[in-house]
């Protein structure tokens, strides 16, 4: 063949080719670590998810993930599936006040009793949606290019550098956490859940007491005044404290009306609260901070029921869920509750006022509580459920004027504020009750936890510590 007839190759190719491997090397290392970390960045900077600024700079779980899935997509897949959820479950186990991340997922066992479409919301699928994509992202740009790997880990060692240098690495017993500054260069989701768990409440020791339960001591109080005298206790899901003292002034003013001041004497205070629902209940009924499966004899002997058994005090449960969820049915009769049978009621219910649990709505859960109290020697507990986020706020009726006006001047963003409606219309319809009842009981109505909204501004709407309490003392 004459040289006439071979195809021309341009001058440098060689090098070009070299030279744009060299660039898309840094390119695709910039990428895979910003896919990496893009799901947690933007919830921290542009959604200001709650919670979300304990999250990482750099999630080590994550780049180890990365790692593998440069010698291999399916461990790689497997080890990023695994890191971001161990993120995501920590997360929102935190959001909704459980105090494990393994609670929270033994709470899956209960998923029959939902209704599953009120709990999936746009914004939760966009949030999985987009973990997908980035999943797929670092998949293709790690996929034979194992270059990569160490430049990644890399990364992760100077992150946790900068992390013991600042004073926030909890690894190896550094848990000084005296930070240079706030914020947190590196961390391992999965180490957090696996070290939490071996110090938390399920797997521990038993609970602890607390040192001001208000609401029990309370209660103990009036029945060693009153011995045999009824009380009322009412737990209200997600009354957290309104951080605006003009919609605690408008919660107070729907159940401490001039007509029921004339027949008790009102105080409202406010409770330390830690813990999800089930926590509030054995803080209010027993004075304790532990998780309900931790109760043994020794521990349910100092609950309030138990203590009223002996003299005399027949003690009643109620509430519109069932009561297998969260074990209520085992341990509400150990600590000497007995459940109310909604079967064997006359009253007409109402039913499914809540979107996601779906149950004897409180109006009737209320009228009920309020009528087993007229009897003298009773104890009655009542939790009630209809607050319980998610709501739909879209259906709800517009705002009453005194509370728009309330929420526009504390600057209370609307979704929080509806909640505060719908508190307030549920001791609005309490108040109701009491003024017609025939007897004067005991009454005690305090909040499980703050609410636990999604949304950083509507959350900060409420104190993240503490709970409203009303004490209504016949006179």
């Amino acid at each position: 063949m004459s040289s006439s007839s071979r195809p021309f190759r341009p001058p440098f190719s060689k090098q070009g080719a070299r030279l744009g491997l060299l660039w898309q090397f840094p390119v695709r290392f910039v990428a895979t670590v910003l896919a990496l970390h893009a799901p947690s960045w933007l919830s921290v900077w542009i959604f200001q998810v709650p919670r979300a600024e304990e999250r990482p700079l750099f999630n080590l779980d994550l780049l180890l993930g990365a790692a593998v899935a440069c010698f291999s997509s399916l461990g790689g897949a497997l080890v990023l599936t695994a890191a971001w959820a161990a993120d995501g479950l920590r997360a929102a186990a935190k959001n909704y006040h459980f105090m494990s991340t393994v609670d929270f997922v033994d709470a899956a066992r209960f998923v029959d009793m939902l209704h599953l479409p009120a709990l999936v919301s746009p914004s939760m699928l966009g949030a999985l949606g987009g973990v997908a994509i980035c999943m797929w992202l670092v998949l293709r740009l790690t996929r034979h290019a194992r270059l990569l790997a160490l430049p990644l880990l890399i990364v992760a060692v100077l992150a946790a550098g900068c992390d013991i240098v600042n004073g926030s690495f909890h690894w190896f017993g550094m848990d000084k956490d005296k930070r240079a500054v706030s914020l947190n260069f590196a961390g391992s989701p999965a180490w957090n859940v696996w070290a939490a768990e071996r110090q938390s409440f399920p797997v521990s020791g038993p609970g602890t007491r607390i040192a001001n339960p208000v609401t029990y001591r309370s209660l103990q109080s009036w029945q060693a005044d009153r011995p045999g005298q009824s009380a009322v206790l009412i737990l209200v899901e997600s009354m957290g404290q309104p951080r605006a003292p003009a919609l605690n002034r408008w919660l107070e003013n729907r159940l401490m009306t001039p007509r029921l001041k004339a027949r008790w004497d009102t105080r409202t205070a406010e409770e330390l609260f830690s813990g999800s629902t089930t926590f509030g209940e054995l803080r209010t009924l027993c004075g304790l901070h532990v998780h309900y499966s931790r109760l043994d004899e020794a521990l349910a002997s100092d609950c309030l029921p138990r203590q009223w058994m002996a003299k005399g005090v027949t003690s009643i449960g109620l509430h519109g869920f069932g009561l297998r969820m969260f074990d209520r049915s085992a341990w509400w009769p150990r600590i000497g509750l007995q459940p109310w049978n909604w079967r064997d009621s006359a009253l007409p219910r109402s039913m499914n006022c809540n979107p996601a649990f779906p149950g004897v709505c409180d109006a009737d859960v209320l009228a009920q509580a309020v009528g087993l109290a007229q009897e003298p020697g009773r104890f009655v507990y009542a939790l009630t459920l209809d607050t319980h986020l998610p709501l739909d706020f879209k259906r709800l009726p517009p705002l009453p004027d005194d509370l728009r006006e309330a929420c526009a001047a504390s600057a209370t963003p609307l979704e929080a504020c509806q909640l505060v409606r719908q508190l307030g219309d549920l001791l609005t319809r309490l108040e109701v009750l009491l003024a017609a009842s025939g007897t004067t009981p005991f009454l005690v109505v305090v909040g499980d936890h703050a609410p636990p909204f999604s949304e950083r501004l509507n959350r900060d709407a409420f104190a993240q510590d503490r709970v409203p309490l009303f004490i209504m003392k016949p006179r």
